[in-house]
C-alpha cells in the first residue's frame, strides 16, 4: 500500500512537473504545433500567458506571413466558463496577403454543411474593442460576435464610418438589420438592409434572398434606391430614382457552375436635360475557384444625342483575371460623346495594374482625347488634343509625358493656337509636380495684331511658376493708338501660390515697343514699360509700372485686375515740354522751345466695356516756334475722355487755351479760347468752340459760339481795328490809311457754297487815306487827266466807308467797297464818292501777302 502511494505520488509529481514544463515552454512548442495547421509560410507566436481574475491573459498574439505581420492581437483575455474572448486591439494588414502561397482546393475536400456547423457551435462571445484593417484604417470599429440560445449567431460592428448589425435565425435566415458605410473622402453614406436563406453547404449559393439599400448622390442631388433579389440561380439588380420611381439600372443575372452571366442589362441617366442610355453585358468565369482564378469580361456602351447628332461610346473588357494584389487588367474605351454643341472623341486603350485597393492605370500607345465644338455663342473650340500614350494615372496622380494642343476661335479676341508639352510626376491639382514648355501664336483682330508666345513653367504642389515668357506682337492698333514691334518678357519669374492660407501672386515683366503712335502724326519713340505684379491670384492682383522713352518719363502707372476689368491710373511727372516734341505732327511746323507739361489719366479695360480712359493735360508758360512766327506765354488745360474711339473734351470743365502773344505776320495778344464736346462730333454731341477772342491791330477780335457740325454761322466780330497798324505790317509804301474799323464776318465750316457770306466792315469814326507824293506825280506825268483825278485822293478824309465781304468755299473773295469823303487840302474841299470792287482767291492771296500791291495796281490802272 505504501509502495502504491509512493508510485502515485511520484506520478502526480511527474505529471505536475511535465505540465509545468509545458506551461513554461508554451511560447516555444505551441507555435511549432500550430504550424502544422497553418498555411505554408505562415507562423504563429504569442507572449507568455498568465492567469488573472479567473481569465487567461495573453499580451500578444501574432500571425506572420513571411516577414510581414499579418495579424497582431493586443491584451487578449480568455475564459472558459462562460466561453468568452476579449481583445483590446486587433490589427490586420492586407499587404501580407502577397506573402501567402497560391494553392487550389483538393478534390477530396468535402464541403462544409453550414447548418450542422452552426448547431455544433457552443455558446460563446468574442469582443474586439479596436479592429483595424490596413489600408482602411479610417474604418476601424469595435466587433462583437456571439452565439446563444435565441440567436444561433450574431455580429455587430460599431465605428464612426462603419456600422453593421446582422444575425442568423433558427430557420437559417441571414438577416441584415443595418449596414451603413461612409464612402472614402466623401460625406456620402450608403445604408443597406435585407435577408437571405443560408445555403446548405459552403459550395452552394443562398437559395433565395433580397437586399435593399438607399443612398443620396451629392452631384447632382438625387435620392437613389437599389435592390438585389434572387431565387434559385438567377435574379436581378436594379437601381431606382426614389423621387420619380424611374428605373436607372436593370441587370438580370444568372449563375451557372462555371460562369456568372449578366445579359441584356440596361441603364439610363439624364444630366442638364441631356439623356444618356446604354446596355451592359458581363461574364465572370471560374467564380468557384476563388477570387484569384476568376476571369471577367464584358461590354458597356453609352448613347448620347445632341445638336451634332448621335454618338456611341463603348467600354470593352476582354477576358482578364482579377488579382487583388497584382492586377493586370486590359480594357478599351472607344467612341464619341456629344453634349450640346460639343463633341469628344475618345480612344483609350488602357491597362490597370498593381493592387486593386490602390490601382494604377496606364494609357497604351494610341491613347488620345480630342474635343471640338462651340463652347459659347462667341467661343468656338476648333480642336483640343490630349495625347495620353505613355502616361499613367493612380490615386497619387498622373505621371509621364503630359502634353496638349489647343486651337480656339473667339469672336472678339480672334484665333489662338497653344501647344503644351511637359513631364508630370504623381501630379494632381495642387499636388505633385509638373514641368512644362509652352508655345503658340494667335491673330487678334480686336488689336489688328499677330501674336506669338513661348516659355517654360512648372506646377509643384500648390505653387505655379512661370519661369520664362517671351511674347510679341507685330503691331497693336486700338482706336487712335498703335504700337509697332511690341514684345513682352518676364524679368523675374511669375509665382502663384494657390494655398488658401498663403495665397500670393508676384512677378515682374517688361514691355518694349519701337514706336507708340497717337493718331496719324503724333508718337513716342522706342518705349519701355517695366511692371511689377503683386496680389492673390490671376483674378485679383495689382500692377505697378513705369513707362519711359529716351526723353519722356518715367510715367508711373498703378492698376488693378479684379477678374472682370483692368483698371488703373497713370501720372506723367512735370517736365520740360521739349521732351514731347514727337507728339506734335510735323506738318504743323511747331517746335517746342520752353515750358512745362504735366498729365494724369485713369483707364479701364473690360470685355464688355472695351478700353475707356480719361484725364487731363496741363501745359504752363510754354514757348514755341512756328513756320512763320512764334508763340510765347502759352497755357493749356485739356480735360479728356476716350471711349469707343470717341474723344470727349471738357466733360466737366472746358478745354482752356490762353496765349500771351502770337507773332505770325500779325501780332496777336491775350488769345483765349474754350473748347468742349466730342470728336468725331455728331449732331447729338457736337464740338463747341466758345469764348474766342484776341487783341489785334490795336483792337479786338471775337468769335461767338462755333458749333461743329454747324447749323448756323459763327460770327467773327472785329472791334476798333487800327488801319495804320495794318498798312504798316503790310509794308505798303505807295499809300497809307489811318482810323479804326468795326465789322462782322458770318463764318461757315460746312456750307456747300460759302466760307463767309454777307460779311461787312465799316469805319468807326473818321478815316484818312494818304497817297505817296512820288506815286501821284508819276501818274500825273503819264496821264494828266488821271493825275488830276488821283489828286483828289492824295489826302482823303473819309466820313463813311463800308465794305461787303463774301468768300466762296473755293476761296474766291469778293469785296465791294463804298467810300465817301473829301480832300481837305483842296481849296474847294471836293467830295469824293468811290466805289471799289475787288475779287481775289484768298488761298493765293494769303500765300502772296500782297494786299497793298494789288490795291496799288488797281488804283494805277483805273485812276
Amino acid at each position: 500500500m505504501k509502495r502504491a502511494l509512493k508510485i502515485l505520488l511520484v506520478s502526480v509529481i511527474g505529471c505536475f512537473l511535465f505540465l509545468s514544463i509545458l506551461w513554461v515552454t508554451i511560447t516555444r512548442w505551441l507555435p511549432i504545433v500550430a504550424k502544422a495547421y497553418l498555411p505554408e509560410n505562415v507562423t504563429f507566436s504569442l507572449s507568455q500567458p498568465v492567469f488573472q481574475d479567473d481569465q487567461l491573459l495573453i499580451n500578444t498574439l501574432q500571425l506572420k506571413a513571411g516577414d510581414c505581420l499579418w495579424f497582431d492581437a493586443k491584451e487578449s483575455r480568455f475564459s472558459i466558463f462562460p466561453l468568452h474572448l476579449t481583445m483590446n486591439e486587433l490589427t490586420e494588414d492586407n499587404q501580407c496577403l502577397s506573402q501567402l502561397p497560391t494553392t487550389t482546393a483538393k478534390k477530396d475536400d468535402s464541403p462544409i454543411e453550414i447548418v450542422a456547423l452552426l448547431e455544433s457551435l457552443p455558446d460563446f462571445s468574442v469582443v474586439i474593442e479596436k479592429a483595424k484593417i490596413s489600408p482602411w484604417e479610417e474604418y476601424q470599429a469595435s466587433i462583437w460576435l456571439h452565439r446563444n440560445g435565441e440567436k444561433p449567431l450574431a455580429l455587430n460592428l460599431r465605428g464612426d464610418k462603419l456600422l453593421l448589425s446582422t444575425y442568423i435565425t433558427s430557420d437559417s435566415q441571414l438577416v441584415v438589420e443595418q449596414f451603413s458605410i461612409q464612402l472614402p473622402d466623401q460625406e456620402q453614406r450608403i445604408d443597406l438592409n435585407g435577408e437571405l436563406n443560408l445555403p446548405l453547404t459552403t459550395e452552394d449559393l443562398p437559395a433565395k434572398g433580397s437586399l435593399a439599400t438607399e443612398f443620396t448622390l451629392s452631384q447632382p442631388q438625387k435620392q437613389l434606391y437599389a435592390r438585389l433579389q434572387w431565387e434559385g440561380a438567377q435574379g436581378t439588380f436594379s437601381v431606382f430614382d426614389k423621387q420619380t420611381g424611374q428605373e436607372i439600372t436593370h441587370l438580370p443575372w444568372r449563375v451557372a457552375p462555371q460562369v456568372i452571366n449578366i445579359t441584356e442589362g440596361r441603364w439610363q441617366w439624364e444630366e442638364s436635360g441631356i439623356p444618356f442610355h446604354g446596355a451592359i453585358s458581363l461574364q465572370v468565369a471560374n467564380w468557384q475557384l476563388g477570387l484569384n482564378e476568376m476571369v471577367i469580361s464584358g461590354r458597356m456602351n453609352m448613347m448620347t444625342e445632341a445638336q451634332k447628332g448621335k454618338a456611341n461610346l463603348v467600354l470593352s473588357l476582354p477576358e482578364n483575371k482579377i488579382n487583388l494584389l497584382d492586377a493586370d487588367i486590359h480594357f478599351n474605351l472607344n467612341g464619341q460623346l456629344k453634349y450640346h454643341d460639343m463633341v469628344l472623341d475618345i480612344h483609350l486603350p488602357s491597362r490597370i495594374s498593381g493592387q486593386l485597393v490602390s490601382p494604377s492605370m496606364s494609357f497604351l500607345p494610341g491613347s488620345l482625347l480630342r474635343a471640338y465644338g462651340r463652347v459659347s455663342p462667341t467661343l468656338l473650340l476648333q480642336e483640343a488634343r490630349l495625347p495620353l500614350a505613355g502616361t499613367s494615372l493612380s490615386a497619387e496622380g498622373i505621371s509621364g509625358r503630359l502634353q496638349a494642343i489647343l486651337k480656339v476661335k473667339e469672336q472678339y479676341w480672334g484665333n489662338f493656337a497653344i501647344h503644351l508639352d511637359g513631364q508630370a510626376n504623381k501630379f494632381t491639382v495642387d499636388k505633385g509636380k509638373w514641368f512644362w514648355n509652352y508655345w503658340g501664336n494667335a491673330q487678334l483682330p480686336a488689336l489688328a495684331a499677330r501674336w506669338d508666345i513661348k516659355g517654360q513653367g512648372s506646377w509643384q504642389d500648390t505653387l505655379i511658376t512661370l519661369n520664362t515668357l517671351n511674347t510679341g506682337f507685330d503691331q497693336i492698333r486700338y482706336g487712335l493708338l498703335s504700337m509697332t514691334a511690341t514684345r513682352l518678357i518676364l524679368t523675374k519669374p511669375l509665382l502663384w501660390q494657390r494655398d488658401a492660407n498663403k495665397e500670393n501672386l508676384q512677378g515682374q515683366l517688361q514691355l518694349t515697343s519701337d514706336r507708340m503712335q497717337f493718331g496719324a502724326a503724333s508718337y513716342l519713340p522706342k518705349i519701355t514699360v517695366n511692371a511689377a505684379i503683386a496680389g492673390k491670384s490671376p483674378a485679383d492682383f495689382q500692377l505697378k509700372a513705369d513707362l519711359s522713352t529716351k526723353d519722356v518719363g518715367p510715367i508711373v502707372i498703378f492698376s488693378r485686375w479684379d477678374g472682370e476689368r483692368f483698371r488703373g491710373r497713370a501720372r506723367w511727372p512735370e517736365q520740360s515740354v521739349s521732351a514731347f516734341q514727337t507728339l506734335i505732327p510735323n506738318d504743323l511746323g511747331m517746335t517746342l522751345r520752353e515750358g512745362k507739361l504735366f498729365s494724369q489719366a485713369a483707364f479701364s479695360i473690360g470685355l464688355t466695356t472695351g478700353f475707356v480712359s480719361g484725364g487731363h493735360w496741363r501745359v504752363e508758360n510754354t514757348g514755341l516756334w512756328l513756320k512763320d512766327g512764334e508763340i510765347s506765354g502759352l497755357n493749356f488745360v485739356l480735360p479728356w475722355k476716350l471711349e469707343n474711339s470717341t474723344w470727349t473734351l471738357g466733360e466737366k470743365s472746358a478745354v482752356k487755351l490762353r496765349i500771351k502773344q502770337l507773332n505770325n505776320l500779325f501780332e496777336l495778344t491775350d488769345i483765349r479760347a474754350d473748347l468742349s464736346g466730342t470728336y468725331p462730333p455728331t449732331d447729338a454731341l457736337p464740338l463747341k468752340l466758345s469764348n474766342v477772342g484776341f487783341n489785334l491791330l490795336g483792337g479786338e477780335v471775337h468769335l461767338d459760339l462755333l458749333r461743329w457740325p454747324q447749323k448756323q454761322p459763327a460770327t467773327i466780330r472785329l472791334h476798333q481795328i487800327e488801319l495804320s497798324r495794318l498798312f504798316t505790317i503790310l509794308k505798303v509804301t505807295q499809300f497809307a490809311a489811318s482810323g479804326k474799323v468795326n465789322g462782322e464776318l458770318p463764318f461757315y465750316l460746312n456750307n456747300p457754297e460759302w466760307i463767309v457770306k454777307n460779311g461787312w466792315l465799316e469805319n468807326s469814326g473818321p478815316l484818312a487815306l494818304r497817297l505817296d507824293t512820288q506815286f501821284v506825280e508819276s501818274i500825273k506825268a503819264d496821264n494828266i487827266s488821271a493825275g488830276s483825278a488821283i489828286g483828289w485822293l492824295q489826302y482823303l478824309e473819309i466820313s463813311r466807308s463800308r465794305t461787303d465781304v463774301n468768300i466762296t468755299n473755293l476761296g474766291l473773295l469778293t469785296m465791294k467797297t463804298i467810300i465817301q469823303g473829301f480832300n481837305s487840302q483842296e481849296a474847294k474841299k471836293r467830295e469824293v464818292h468811290l466805289n471799289y470792287t475787288h475779287e481775289e482767291n484768298i488761298f493765293q492771296l494769303w500765300r502772296s501777302l500782297r494786299f497793298g500791291s494789288n490795291l496799288e495796281e488797281w488804283l494805277e490802272k483805273n485812276l
